[in-house]
């Protein structure tokens, strides 16, 4: 049983890398980040060997890159099946898709979780550091709805918290699916 909780361990935290930079990718495309920017180019390094061969028959379209998205569900689905074989479960093709996006949901949440903790971060510590506009860039979306609500306190914005718990809700109501 040591060695199943091993190689389920090492699956979720392999394809949980993948799968995050996947959609730390489709993120990056859909806001637009310029490709001379040091996270961009870390990002696309990192995933070509996938993304690039399902560019040839997908293309992106518009701020949707439909060939990311797809490695990122190809990933998890993977993932999903292969952790299934390990346990001895066997489930309707239904539920394996309904398990597949659950926790695809639930690993594009975690990147925004790491996206916004590695964001404050950094602007307290060094917001001169070279890939803290990209950071700014890809929460703006995010952050900006909730600082029109949740002003700057004392100089501090609490925006980067507030989104925090809401994704934290989000996960805690995607996990009881």
């Amino acid at each position: 049983m040591l060695l199943v909780d091993i190689a389920r361990f090492l699956l979720d935290v392999l394809g949980s890398l993948l799968v995050g930079l996947l959609i730390l990718r489709a993120w990056i495309h859909a806001i637009g980040m310029p490709g001379r920017n040091p996270v961009v180019q870390f990002v696309v390094a990192l995933t070509k060997w996938l993304v690039s061969p399902l560019h040839r028959v997908l293309r992106p379209r518009g701020r949707i890159d439909w060939a990311t998205l797809l490695a990122a569900f190809v990933v998890t689905l993977l993932v999903v099946v292969l952790i299934q074989l390990l346990l001895g479960v066997d489930l309707p093709f239904e539920l394996v898709l309904l398990s597949t996006l659950r926790q695809l949901v639930i690993w594009a949440l975690n990147v925004v979780v790491w996206v916004t903790i590695i964001y404050a971060i950094v602007s307290w510590v060094n917001p001169q550091a070279p890939f803290a506009p990209a950071l700014g860039m890809l929460l703006r979306p995010l952050l900006a709805p909730i600082q029109r609500i949740v002003p700057p306190v004392g100089g501090f914005d609490l925006s980067p918290l507030v989104l925090l718990l809401c994704v934290y809700v989000l996960q805690m109501v995607v996990a009881r699916i």
